[in-house]
């Protein structure tokens, strides 16, 4: 109980609930009987009689649903850092590569076609922007891990990693493959085949898979999601209206139509290199990162297209074929596992979604 001043004992014959010189919560007439028996609040007033209760952290999230989705969490890392390795690693290397490459940028808008062609010097400063924008997406990804635990504590536990880009790129991923190996397997089964492609130089496919993951993300992603937001927000005088180019601004109604929409189209865009085989997939793994880039960023849709395409970086730094094929064979399996928990929490956060708004003022945690 507070010390008293000398005015609480007559403001507290006086019936008063407050002492006017000091501010002290005074007694109630029946404050010492809830007192004498323990209890931490008075009955009749509602005035806290005892200490607050200690703070426990709260452990209940911490069973086999927390365990697996750290075990995806810390392999999606593992993937993620060995494909920037293998990035860094060759980039000279694919750099002078580039000086021979002739190159074009696609746009799906009204339909998939290349707007602009470069070779030479345009190739090379091309590969210097696909490196430092998967760089800066890991900056990103780090600064976050780092900030969100700064601010929160270790108390926090699940609840900090559940927050976190990286863990739903943990259990986004795996899903996606797994998801997507079962379609073009049942669609091969149908008589779909995969296409071959003519080369399996090393430096190709660095310089064309990064540029699927940075590229394809900014003409789906921020041109189909962001920059119809970004404009709606700016006509309806909404905050912050340039944000929404860089996403991040939460999962509403309106970003949901745009995700789906922006997935179709990036679905039918890989028709052209891979025939129908890819479409479904496609708009699967489209789907996945339309929701980190609502959700998180630009960052994070980025680094979810970047380890699913630079996968092979493994056997690009040397790693035995046997051992590659094992470790895709667990990545299967894992995505089996994740699949099963997306689909409960998809439950929980379906159920919560038609409550949410059309178009929000502002942005928003989901």
């Amino acid at each position: 109980m507070q010390d008293e001043c000398p005015e609480c004992a007559n403001d507290r014959e006086l019936g008063h609930r407050f002492c006017g010189k000091c501010g002290n919560m005074l007694d109630c007439p029946e404050c010492n009987r809830y007192r004498s028996v323990g209890a931490l609040f008075c009955g009749n007033c509602g005035r806290r009689l005892g200490p607050w209760p200690e703070h426990t952290p709260d452990d209940k999230g911490k069973g086999p649903v927390f365990w697996i989705s750290l075990a995806a969490m810390l392999s999606v890392t593992v993937f993620l850092v060995v494909d920037l390795a293998a990035m860094l690693i060759n980039s000279l290397n694919v750099f002078s590569y580039a000086a021979d490459v002739t190159y074009g940028l696609l746009i799906l808008i009204p339909s998939p076609y290349v707007f602009l062609w470069f070779s030479g010097i345009g190739s090379q400063i091309y590969w210097v922007f696909l490196v430092a924008a998967v760089v800066l997406s890991f900056a990103r990804l780090v600064w976050e891990m780092y900030s969100k635990h700064a601010n929160r504590g270790q108390d926090a536990g699940a609840r900090v990693l559940e927050d976190t880009s990286v863990y739903w790129i943990g259990l986004l991923w795996p899903s996606t493959v797994a998801i997507q190996v079962v379609i073009m397997l049942l669609m091969m089964g149908g008589g779909a085949s995969l296409p071959t492609f003519e080369t399996s130089d090393n430096e190709y496919w660095m310089f064309t898979l990064a540029s699927a993951s940075v590229w394809e993300e900014i003409i789906t992603r921020l041109l189909i999601i962001g920059l119809p937001l970004g404009i709606l927000a700016l006509a309806t005088k909404k905050e912050r209206p340039l944000r929404y180019l860089l996403g991040g601004f939460g999962v509403n109604k309106a970003s949901m139509i745009l995700i789906v929409a922006s997935s179709l189209l990036f679905g039918y865009g890989h028709y052209d290199g891979w025939g129908a085989i890819k479409i479904l997939p496609s708009f699967i793994f489209g789907l996945a990162a339309g929701y980190l880039y609502c959700k998180y960023g630009l960052y994070a849709s980025i680094l979810l297209h970047f380890v699913n395409d630079y996968l092979q970086s493994f056997l690009w730094l040397g790693l035995d074929t046997s051992v590659f094929s094992l470790m895709a064979i667990v990545l299967l399996g894992l995505g089996v596992v994740t699949t099963v928990i997306l689909a409960i929490k998809g439950v929980s956060f379906a159920r919560g979604f038609m409550g949410r708004d059309l178009f929000p003022d502002s942005f928003k945690e989901d």
